[in-house]
């Protein structure tokens, strides 16, 4: 999935280039907007009693990203098993790729470590 949005001007510092705590926001947005496209937005899980807990998170940055240029985030499911799943994701501004990144989750419900839910298994073909 390709999710898409412009760097506003908040997200950056005194030189125009996105802090780089925004690449994570970014990852997190992406992350979102990919399980709404597959019917199951984080409030839904949430309702059903899940919490999807963010375990790693890394960033590889490749080229500045300016305010106002537009972010095309590639993310992908790159692994799932019973317990974890990761995410990997590349930040391109039209064919330049400017960083990579990888996180790890898992589902917890009731504070305690849960298998993945049946239905998000079957979403995504594992």
């Amino acid at each position: 999935m390709i999710y898409r949005r412009r760097v506003q001007f908040y997200e950056t510092d005194a030189q125009g280039v996105m802090h780089h705590s925004n690449y994570f926001r970014l990852f997190e947005e992406a992350r979102g907007e990919l399980l709404r496209s597959l019917g199951i937005p984080y409030s839904k899980l949430r309702e059903e009693g899940y919490e999807v807990v963010l375990l790693e998170a890394e960033c590889r940055f490749k080229k500045p990203i300016f305010y106002d240029e537009e972010v095309c985030v590639e993310i992908k499911l790159d692994s799932m098993d019973r317990y974890f799943f990761s995410f990997s994701y590349r930040l391109f501004v039209e064919d330049s790729l400017r960083a990579e990144g990888r996180t790890k989750h898992c589902f917890v419900k009731g504070s305690r470590l849960t298998s993945i839910p049946k239905k998000v298994r079957e979403l995504f073909d594992v």
